[in-house]
């Protein structure tokens, strides 16, 4: 008799709350367009890019950019694949991010190969300037993209971000142009110690380095200059403080990653010298559903950044 009694009691109450619940309401959404291109003089080439337009964008409203740039084994296709609308959509409902304009460049060489038939720019310049990305993106891809669609504009309108390798490009953006962005964010970022670039077998050396830093380098010789002109721990140790501190900078990254030690080092090298950031562990490895549950946490990082700006802090 008492399991019964219990039970309608349940069921009453169930149904009462059922019945007075506001739903929720429906996030507003935004939308996403692919296959859009960018000529480059640099390259000598159409540059591929998607982008993400806020929920009420319209053309003469200019809008807050950021860049959201793909891993090692992706293209500009993989972030809006991977729910980057309706996580923007959410952050931007809830105001934690501003309606923001989201471009995400494909960083592949050659669009029409696959991935594994041709050498990663990894975000960097070749060596011998055959294909300059990093210029190409600095001088073309950021003042090209934000006049064609009316975003960003200036450094408090334009943040960057990105996972793994897309996580080492945006820091290596920003840290090497000071000031050029108000928000820089890292997840699981792609960046190696010393005695992990030593270890790679060399055929993933070479398909992820040897365009940038030189083919078939081999131990010791792989820290050579131009190594040390890319490596993010270098930048920061050869940048003044105060010129990497015009960034915000957040840095996320899972306790079983691989590259935990590597973002660790840099957590420490902005520490040492003051440059104010935040870092994050998680539990977690390398891998998407640490990415898209890290991203909220990133945009919130970005927005408050935007905020500052405008605020004159």
């Amino acid at each position: 008799m008492l399991a019964t009694t219990t039970t309608a009691v349940a069921t009453t109450l169930l149904g009462s709350t059922a019945a007075t619940a506001t739903p929720a309401r429906p996030v507003p959404a935004g939308r996403v367009e692919e296959g859009l291109r960018l000529r480059s003089r640099i390259l000598g080439q159409d540059v591929r890019y998607s982008l993400y337009l806020p929920p009420g964008h319209r053309p003469g409203r200019r809008h807050p950019v950021l860049y959201l740039l793909h891993g090692l084994i992706g293209d500009d296709t993989e972030w809006p694949g991977l729910g980057l609308g309706p996580i923007a959509d959410r952050a931007i409902a809830s105001g934690t991010l501003p309606p923001t304009v989201v471009v995400m460049p494909d960083a592949r060489r050659d669009p029409t190969r696959p991935l594994t038939e041709q050498a990663q720019t990894y975000y960097m310049d070749d060596a011998d300037g055959s294909f300059r990305y990093a210029e190409m993106v600095v001088r073309e891809l950021l003042p090209g993209v934000e006049a064609r669609h009316g975003a960003g504009g200036s450094p408090a309108r334009r943040a960057i971000g990105g996972e793994s390798m897309g996580g080492f490009g945006a820091l290596s953006f920003a840290f090497g142009n000071p000031g050029l962005f108000s928000a820089a964010f890292g997840l699981s970022v792609g960046h190696r110690t010393d005695a992990q670039i030593t270890a790679l077998p060399q055929a993933e050396f070479d398909w992820r380095y040897a365009r940038a830093w030189g083919a078939g380098l081999v131990g010791q010789a792989r820290l050579n200059d131009r190594y040390r002109q890319w490596n993010l721990l270098d930048t920061i140790t050869r940048t003044p403080a105060e010129a990497l501190s015009r960034t915000a900078y957040f840095l996320d990254c899972g306790s079983y990653d691989g590259f935990f030690e590597g973002n660790a080092d840099l957590h420490l090298a902005l520490t040492a010298k003051a440059v104010p950031h935040r870092f994050m562990a998680r539990e977690g490895a390398h891998e998407w559903d640490y990415w898209t549950s890290g991203l909220p946490a990133a945009l919130e990082a970005v927005g408050t950044a935007f905020a500052e700006a405008a605020a004159g802090r």
